[in-house]
């Protein structure tokens, strides 16, 4: 099982591919679940990434990309 931080950088790579545009939740669950990541160590880390200011929650359970945090090393 992926540990959270590896979820937490799979979702941030995964957002990178997305631009500016309001993205479905559905369109990071589906495929990094699909990659054997689990559902709650993904809600987590959006929870995470959103209270640091990187998404933001949008009405039709959706997201939207404010800023991507650095590549981490």
């Amino acid at each position: 099982m992926p540990s959270y931080e590896e979820t937490k950088a799979a979702i941030v790579k995964l957002m990178a591919t997305f631009g500016t545009e309001p993205r479905s939740l559905y369109d990071i669950g589906v495929p990094l679940v699909g990659r054997g990541f689990e559902q709650d160590p993904i809600v987590n880390a959006l929870f995470d990434l959103a209270h640091e200011g990187v998404i933001e929650f949008i009405p039709g359970n959706a997201l939207r990309v404010l800023k991507l945090p650095a590549p981490q090393n």
